[in-house]
């Protein structure tokens, strides 16, 4: 039975050239076939569905860190003056972060200027100097020691840092632990900014990075602890849903009882803190039941969990929207 046939049966209908699609009618007839599982045909047509969703969810943020990694191999990336491409997407990915980020270049200047205000209302500059490499491994020969120091003083830097697609030899680490310069790759910057979204962390826990030499390594302990509060949170909330009916109201201690087994197994401290936290009038997710004069026995019941996440959801894309105004 070819396609045409299906065509003129009033089964398939052909809305344009080469493409086929089931009729009403031809949906109704296939119903009454004996396949094997239509829920399967239509899991699979749902999870292609929600494949190209995902892929599609946020091009902009997959063309630009795209569009880094090309050029930090690429010195004449997107056809333009050599390294101009590369200092432009760095400056890009700062600002998609949240900082105040531009590309300066040119003889005598740094290649990228990033600012933010810190924790004290103070305003902290840093000067990335951006290395484009065909070969991706960027070598104390490819820096210049008298620059980095001259274009720190003319911007008033608080810090400076290489970015490039990797870095070798002892020679320029030891130099950028000598001078206190902060070496990043591509592939770590787009790995912070990735989990800067995920994680919400804000500039003064980002720019941890750009305290040599061990910079790198605090993010990385702060983000781990980071992800633990966020699976501890989806932990806790789950075991509410799903003990609260039988148990009515949970304290801390019954928490901590209750996941001391499992695979995260958190301390009571780590529960205590949680609860804090969802039981603030800004999350508002736990309402206090019963106080004890222990606050690890106060009882706590969840409430409103859905309409609080709506309510979070339509805070953040407000904020979001009227940033980008």
């Amino acid at each position: 039975m070819d396609s045409w046939f299906l065509v003129e049966a009033g089964l398939l209908e052909e809305p344009q050239y080469l493409h086929l699609k089931a009729t009403t009618f031809g949906m109704e007839f296939a119903n009454t076939l004996p396949l094997t599982d239509k829920n399967v045909y239509m899991e699979e047509i749902n999870s292609k569905e929600n494949i190209v969703a995902e892929t599609k969810k946020n091009p902009s943020e997959n063309d630009l860190f795209e569009r880094l990694s090309a050029a930090a191999l690429d010195p004449l990336a997107e056809g333009k003056a050599s390294g101009v491409a590369f200092e432009e997407e760095i400056a890009k990915v700062f600002r998609y972060m949240g900082f105040e980020a531009k590309r300066v270049g040119g003889p005598g200047n740094t290649d990228v200027v990033v600012r933010w205000i810190d924790d004290e209302g103070k305003k902290v500059t840093a000067i990335v100097d951006a290395k484009s490499k065909s070969s991706g491994q960027v070598s104390h020969n490819d820096v210049s020691d008298v620059a980095i120091d001259a274009h720190k003083e003319k911007n008033n830097a608080d810090y400076v840092a290489i970015v490039g697609a990797g870095f070798s030899g002892d020679t320029i680490k030891n130099f950028a632990s000598r001078k206190k310069v902060a070496l990043i790759t591509d592939q770590e910057l787009i790995d912070i900014a990735k989990k800067a979204e995920e994680l919400g962390l804000n500039l003064q826990e980002i720019a941890i990075i750009f305290q040599s030499p061990d910079g790198k390594s605090r993010l990385q302990e702060l983000i781990s602890t980071k992800q633990r509060e966020q699976n501890l949170i989806e932990l806790i909330v789950a075991t509410f849903r799903k003990e609260q009916e039988m148990l009515e109201s949970i304290s801390a201690r019954d928490m901590f009882l209750l996941l001391r087994m499992t695979d995260n197994s958190p301390s009571l401290e780590e529960i205590l803190n949680v609860f804090s936290l969802l039981s603030t009038d800004e999350i508002d997710v736990l309402e206090m039941n019963k106080q004890a004069s222990a606050k690890e026995n106060t009882t706590y019941t969840m409430k409103n969990a859905k309409a609080t996440v709506n309510r979070l959801k339509m805070i953040a894309n407000a904020i979001e929207k009227g940033i980008e105004k």
